[in-house]
């Protein structure tokens, strides 16, 4: 078995030859977590095919700590490949990533390091399992994913892996994509590419659909195209579809590629899972009561009060959503920016600031929620009772906060010298 791994901020190779592809330059999901794609085409030697897998990794999510002017964060990636049996086939274990910002990622970042990796694989069905850890923090990632590489020398048509494609370009008479990295395809809104190959006899014609469909069976976008293969029975082709995305419900849905003769006769099909989902994650809505709480940086007490006093779960879950529409920066659109920074800053807290309580309860996740990421910190030892100290500094708000480590255990309290009030309230500041 074979491998090869690139990695960079900017761009990446993609799959096909003559083809390459660049990265965070068009839509990519909005969530905080480590994303993967897959792809697979056959490979040059007759018993081979190629995987590549791509990764993603907000900037957001990796701690980054100040030197000179810029801010430095570093992870490590790793991707193992197992068979059907178990057994480990490949495990690749990357250098440090090291990444440099001019400025702290905060939460509305939208800076990400993408990493392809090519593998040479045999055809079979293959668990790809990546995880990630941060070096600062120690935080990690892990998502994993099931891969059927079908045998192409037995099947007189097929269609390769199915990549997502936001954009395409043309450059010196190479196509230059930009893959989508994700299964979410809630951020389309304007649609995207299916990427593929087929392989068939050469100089063959053939027609292809590719279709969105749900569980049912349901049709939400369709779209043909006529190709013919080269001399070596291969064809590279991508379609475009514009699903509905905002008149379609969440869930699981499925794209799928056939291949037909003239004949109309449906003779090779592949398919690619993706979901569609609004805002943030899911997990949200699946606690209603404890995200209603959760608003205690938003809301008054009198509105968190009222919508606790539904009766039923769907009853309060209506009176959240109706309280997030009135605080929709942009209505009329798909997405509402200040529910999912609210969020992502409440997920923050409480991966980074939880002591004796969920870190949203805590004087930090207080001033992070309500203010955002600091300008600056500082830590310091108190000389006189060695009392651990942390200041955070907001510059353009002319603040200063100090929190107080007064167990030796990392439960920092604010001092009483610089308090926030509960009646200063999160506001998004995004949209001018």
């Amino acid at each position: 078995m074979h491998r090869r791994h690139r990695a960079g901020n900017r761009t990446c190779s993609i799959v096909a030859l003559a083809i390459l592809a660049a990265a965070i330059a068009a839509a990519q999901p909005s969530d905080d977590e480590l994303r993967m794609a897959t792809m697979y085409v056959r490979g040059s030697a007759p018993d081979s095919s190629r995987l590549d897998v791509y990764t993603a990794l907000p900037y957001r999510s990796i701690q980054f700590a100040s030197s000179g002017r810029d801010y430095i964060g570093s992870y490590r990636l790793s991707i193992t490949l197992r068979d059907s049996t178990g057994m480990t086939v490949v495990h690749e274990q990357s250098l440090e990533r090291t990444l440099r910002a001019g400025e702290r990622p905060t939460a509305s970042s939208e800076m990400e390091d993408i990493t392809q990796s090519v593998f040479t694989v045999p055809p079979g069905r293959y668990r790809v399992e990546v995880s990630a850890t941060d070096q600062l923090s120690s935080r990690q990632w892990r998502t994993a994913q099931h891969v059927t590489i079908p045998d192409w020398r037995r099947q007189p048509i097929g269609i390769s892996g199915i990549l997502l494609v936001s954009r395409i370009e043309e450059r010196n008479r190479r196509y230059v994509l930009t893959p989508y990295i994700g299964s979410d395809i809630g951020a389309l809104t304007d649609g995207f590419f299916a990427f593929f190959e087929v392989y068939s006899g050469p100089e063959r014609a053939l027609q292809l659909r590719a279709r969105i469909l749900d569980s049912t069976t349901t049709v939400y976008a369709t779209a043909w195209q006529s190709i013919r293969t080269d001399s070596t029975g291969t064809a590279q082709h991508f379609i475009r579809l514009v699903p509905p995305v905002a008149r379609m419900p969440q869930g699981q849905y499925i794209i799928r590629v056939e291949a037909a003769t003239d004949t109309a006769t449906t003779l090779a099909s592949a398919d690619r899972s993706v979901e569609l989902r609004y805002g943030v994650s899911s997990s949200i809505f699946s606690d209603i009561t404890r995200a209603i709480r959760q608003l205690r940086y938003i809301a008054t007490q009198a509105e968190i009060d009222s919508m606790l006093a539904k009766p039923t779960d769907a009853e309060r879950r209506a009176a959240f959503e109706q309280f997030w529409k009135e605080h929709d920066p942009t209505p009329g659109t798909l997405r509402n920016e200040a529910f999912e920074e609210y969020y992502a800053r409440i997920e923050y807290a409480n991966r980074n600031f939880r002591s004796y309580t969920e870190g949203w309860l805590t004087d930090m996740g207080m001033v992070y929620i309500v203010l955002g990421e600091p300008s600056s910190v500082e830590r310091r030892v108190n000389p006189y009772d060695n009392r651990s100290i942390i200041i955070w500094t907001y510059t353009q708000l002319n603040r200063r906060y100090i929190f107080i480590d007064n167990t030796g255990f990392g439960d920092y309290r604010l001092s009483p010298s610089t308090p926030f009030f509960l009646s200063e309230k999160y506001r998004y500041r995004g949209v001018q």
